[in-house]
């Protein structure tokens, strides 16, 4: 790794995730676990929640520019080196851009990279889930 960045894994999760109710320890109709996913990654500076449409789950335009993009492992790891400063991380999905976390300002998923600093993330990909 060099000075700065952003590193951490990709999941995936699909599918009632609702809590069953079952006789046994041991249910099959338990919630799926999330798996290890294959995505690309497209790092943004900053995005507040004006700045990028969104649909009904996946987001359409996003205003801020493009910093990087980067693809996961079959793991889905990834790590990619950027100067410091703040970003916000999308998963490029097949009929748009998947963020799902905000912060109290409504900036969708964002990271700070200091210097000589490595932020770590995990995104978890769950717009086909029910809670």
């Amino acid at each position: 790794m060099k000075n700065q960045g952003i590193h951490g894994n990709v999941y995936w999760i699909e599918g009632n995730q609702m809590p069953q109710a079952s006789q046994g320890e041991d249910s099959s109709l338990s919630p799926a676990s999330q798996k290890p996913v294959k995505r690309t990654i497209h790092i943004h500076q900053l995005t507040h929640i004006n700045q990028a449409s969104l649909g009904d789950y996946l987001f359409g335009n996003i205003e801020t520019p493009l910093v990087a993009s980067i693809e996961t492992n079959e793991a889905g790891e990834f790590s990619v080196e950027l100067p410091p400063g703040k970003y916000s991380l999308f998963t490029v999905e097949e009929n748009g851009y998947f963020a799902s976390i905000f912060d109290l300002d409504s900036y969708i998923h964002p990271v700070k990279v200091e210097k000589g600093e490595w932020s770590k993330v995990a995104i978890t990909i769950n717009y086909k889930a029910t809670f």
